[in-house]
């Protein structure tokens, strides 16, 4: 199932949102645009049942497993000329401190999906999805 975005930001699909962000052909600022169409397509190639809201904070996309801003993201996406960076709240019952979060980031989308399916498991918000427990055991079990 395609990443939906938020019905609060509907002005634009994340598709147009994340083009804005690709420079002209004078470059006067990063391409931040292009790495984040190329998450956009990961997750949805990758994700064909599970239900995933796409909210966007400035350049950021939360994921979210709810229709509304207010509910609390689970994993953050951001790129960055070619480099991708990902970081999810844990859950409580393992995090040292309250709010804690993991980091990370990769130059390979295809080490980029390895990390959002880590990072959707372990945040807790898709418990549901039969389609992410398969990904994560086929992924954890080499």
């Amino acid at each position: 199932m395609p990443i939906i975005r938020c019905s609060e930001q509907k002005r634009l699909t994340l598709d147009e949102f994340y083009k804005e962000f690709i420079p002209d052909k004078v470059k006067t600022f990063a391409d931040v645009g292009t790495p984040m169409l190329n998450v956009l397509k990961l997750l949805n190639e990758t994700f064909k049942e599970t239900k995933i809201y796409g909210l966007t904070s400035h350049a950021t996309l939360l994921l979210l497993n709810e229709d509304s801003s207010l509910s609390p993201w689970f994993v953050a996406l951001n790129g960055l000329e070619g480099e991708y960076y990902i970081e999810y709240a844990m859950t409580p019952d393992k995090q040292p401190w309250t709010n804690a979060k993991i980091k990370g980031g990769t130059k390979s989308l295809a080490e980029l999906k390895k990390l959002i399916v880590i990072a959707m498991t372990e945040s807790g918000g898709w418990t549901d999805s039969k389609e992410l427990d398969k990904l994560y055991n086929d992924l954890t079990k080499n």
